[in-house]
C-alpha cells in the first residue's frame, strides 16, 4: 500500500517546532541588535568581531526564534566579557523591547530579593558549621558572609555570581513565560511519533535537523 508522506514537520496540528527553522526576516534596522564581540573575550584588545541578532518583541515569536534569540543572548554576553549582572541587564534593554522586556525588568526586581537572602543564609549555614579550627578559612567565610549582607537589591547586581544568578533566572522566567504551555512534552512527542522525513529532503540534510533539534533546541 502506497503511503503518502507529509512535507510539513507533523500532520493534523501546526507544530510548536517544525523540521526546518523558520527564516528570520528583518525589515527595519531598529529591529535589529548589533554588538562588537571580541575574539578574546577576557583581553579588550583583541579582534572584535560585528554580530548582529533579531531583538525579542515577545508573544509574536515562534518558538524556535524564542529559542535562537536565547543563543545568541548567551553568545554576546560571552563574546563582550559580561561577568556582572549589571552589565547583563543594561545589555538586555538593547536585545529585547516591548512584552518581553517589562518582563525581564520585572524579573530582576522580583528575584533579586529572595536571591541576595538565600546567598545570606548561605553564608551563614557556612559559618555556622565551621568547626571553628582554621583561623584562616573561619576568616573567609565571615567575611563572605559580610560581603553578602552588605548589597541592596540594587547593588546585588554588581556581584560576580549574584547578579549574573539574578539576571540569568529572570531570562529563564521570562522565556518559559513566551515559550508554549508543555513545549518540552510536545516537541519532544513529535520527534517520537510524527518527525517523518519530507519526501523532497535528503537523508542527511533531515538528520542534521533532527541532531540540531535534540543537542541545541531540547536542552
Amino acid at each position: 500500500m502506497k503511503v503518502s508522506v507529509p512535507k510539513d514537520f507533523g500532520t493534523a496540528k501546526k507544530p510548536v517546532r517544525p523540521l526546518v527553522p523558520k527564516t528570520t526576516t528583518v525589515n527595519k534596522k531598529e529591529d535589529l541588535a548589533q554588538v562588537d564581540l571580541l575574539s578574546n573575550p577576557t583581553d579588550a584588545n583583541s579582534t572584535k568581531v560585528k554580530f548582529a541578532f533579531k531583538v525579542l518583541e515577545g508573544g509574536t515569536e515562534m518558538a524556535c526564534e524564542v529559542i535562537q534569540w536565547m543563543q545568541n543572548v548567551e553568545r554576546a554576553f560571552a563574546g563582550l566579557n559580561s561577568n556582572t549582572g549589571t552589565l547583563r541587564k543594561q545589555m538586555m534593554q538593547q536585545f529585547a523591547r516591548g512584552s518581553a522586556l517589562s518582563g525581564f525588568n520585572a524579573g530582576v526586581a522580583q528575584l533579586a530579593t529572595p536571591t541576595r537572602f538565600q546567598a545570606v543564609a548561605s553564608a551563614q549555614s557556612a559559618v555556622d558549621n565551621d568547626d571553628g579550627t582554621d583561623v584562616a578559612r573561619a576568616n573567609r567565610l565571615a567575611a563572605h558572609l559580610v560581603a553578602m549582607q552588605a548589597p541592596t537589591d540594587i547593588t546585588a547586581l554588581d556581584l560576580h555570581g549574584l547578579g549574573v544568578a539574578i539576571v540569568n533566572a529572570a531570562i529563564q522566567e521570562m522565556v518559559t513565560v513566551l515559550l508554549p504551555v508543555k513545549i518540552l512534552q510536545r516537541v519532544k512527542q513529535r520527534l517520537r511519533r510524527e518527525a517523518r522525513k519530507p519526501i523532497d529532503m535528503g537523508i542527511r540534510t533531515y538528520l542534521m535537523h533532527i541532531i540540531r533539534i535534540n543537542s541545541q533546541e531540547i536542552p
